[in-house]
């Protein structure tokens, strides 16, 4: 009776868990097979009982902080790094404390779905510092960086950012763009990072003008 209870509890927590995947922030397409695999996966996983209700529903939180940050974007509005980072460091945490065998693929599926998502195509050309913005996102996401590494790319997109609002001369423009950029490249060399998303970054740097620092979200 007791484990009744137990699994009827378990399949009410991932009935919640699929309305909070199957939204945008989880998949940018409504077919997405890696995403599906992830389900399937965890749907095993809650059955066998290798996950536990805690587990879960930690998961679920943090799926939706990632949702609820996705959804407070607003262009200009201060750049926001460090709360998706960490709620996708949450759930890389939670899932290393799952029972074998499942723990491996849940994490293998979820490094998948994270390393797969992409940018919604866009018909019109991206500015350089929207585009640095993204890029930064993704090497934060798909990367392992410190807290501190995080939190110091966040502040450098918010000067690019405020260069534009800031009222500031030319020459201080300039200084405070150059200011940035070296502490973006300083941190993407020193963080642990994926080599492509890495080379992204510094090809975004490098394609900066004097000007291009504004609307990096």
């Amino acid at each position: 009776m007791k484990l009744n209870r137990t699994v009827i509890a378990l399949s009410s927590l991932f009935m919640l868990m699929l309305s909070i995947l199957s939204t945008p922030v989880a998949a940018q397409d409504e077919a997405n097979p890696l995403r599906e695999k992830f389900q399937q996966d965890l749907k095993a996983a809650v059955m066998s009982q290798s996950i536990t209700v805690p587990q879960l529903k930690e998961i679920q939180d943090n799926i939706a902080v990632l949702k609820e940050a996705k959804g407070e974007e607003k262009p200009g509005a201060p750049i926001d790094l460090v709360t998706p980072f960490a709620a996708v460091s949450k759930i890389k945490a939670i899932m290393a404390t799952v029972k074998e065998p499942a723990r491996t693929t849940l994490r293998q599926d979820f490094q998948l779905m994270m390393a797969a998502k992409q940018p919604a195509p866009s018909t019109e050309p991206i500015p350089p510092g929207k585009k640095l913005g993204k890029d930064i996102f993704a090497a934060v996401m798909h990367g392992e960086p410190t807290t501190a590494q995080v939190q110091q790319l966040q502040d450098s997109l918010n000067s690019l950012q405020s260069i534009k609002t800031g009222g500031g001369g030319m020459l201080q423009q300039f200084r405070e763009l150059k200011t940035a950029k070296a502490q973006i490249e300083q941190t993407m060399n020193a963080g642990s990072f994926r080599p492509q998303d890495r080379q992204t970054v510094l090809d975004d740097l490098n394609n900066l003008g004097p000007k291009a620092g504004a609307g990096a979200r």
